[in-house]
């Protein structure tokens, strides 16, 4: 049988940790001025890479605190959960984080709550592996009403396969009087049109869609093909049920 030679195949590239620098203006008095967002080296599902959505939305969170000040928030797909470290910085009263039920992605989300906010996960910050669409018990029973006031999506919409089931774990963990936080960019310039029928399968069911934000951060791949323009752009919406 053939064996590989030696150094054949590259190593694994190692994880990383990545210091987030909050704005101070923003940062609440007693609050971290930084935060630690653990990284894998890689993997399939993108959870090596702190995404321009996640800063994005970490940055309008923190100028708009009384977004999740005394809310309970859940965040989907969470990668790197810098969005979910900033709403726990800003006084959420529960985060729970969530990504597909991966050990590496889930048990690297929990490297983060730790190395941030020590002693309060499984208290006050909760992580769990989740696939959109399935059913979401865990999730339920850590509050007292099985949904939570605020939701963070950040950078999914272009899981063009998901969307059925993204809304769907939406629809059912949201509070009727709660807020979806939809932040993304267009990876793909030709599936633009793509990326925007997940919004539209929400108006569709029954959901207000509202434009918060539009702002050019720089293109996440610089090689990669298309527009570089629209690469670079972060749009952030809001839903709410009507």
């Amino acid at each position: 049988m053939f064996q590989e030679p030696e150094n054949y195949r590259p190593p694994t590239p190692e994880g990383k940790q990545v210091t987030y620098t909050r704005n101070p203006c923003s940062t609440q008095p007693d609050g971290p001025r930084t935060l630690t967002i653990s990284l894998l080296g890689t993997h399939p599902l993108w959870g090596h890479h702190l995404w321009n959505a996640a800063k994005s939305f970490a940055s309008y969170l923190d100028a708009h605190p009384d977004a999740v000040a005394g809310k309970t928030v859940l965040e989907l797909g969470a990668a790197g959960a810098l969005p979910s470290m900033v709403a726990a910085a800003n006084r959420a009263r529960l985060v729970a984080i969530t990504d597909y039920p991966d050990p590496d992605l889930v048990d690297n989300i929990r490297q983060t709550a730790e190395a941030n906010f020590p002693g309060e996960l499984g208290t006050r910050i909760h992580v769990y592996g989740h696939r959109w669409g399935d059913d979401a018990s865990e999730l339920r029973a850590l509050t007292a009403t099985a949904t939570f006031d605020v939701l963070i999506l950040c950078d999914l919409v272009f899981n063009h396969s998901e969307h059925n089931g993204l809304l769907k774990s939406t629809r059912e963990l949201l509070a009727r009087n709660g807020r979806a936080f939809v932040f993304f960019t267009h990876h793909r310039p030709w599936l633009v049109d793509r990326d925007l029928e997940f919004l539209e399968l929400a108006r569709q069911q029954g959901m207000r869609v509202e434009r918060l934000v539009e702002e050019y951060t720089g293109a996440m791949f610089e090689d990669d093909p298309g527009d570089e323009r629209v690469r670079g752009t972060v749009h952030g919406f809001c839903l709410t049920f009507c």
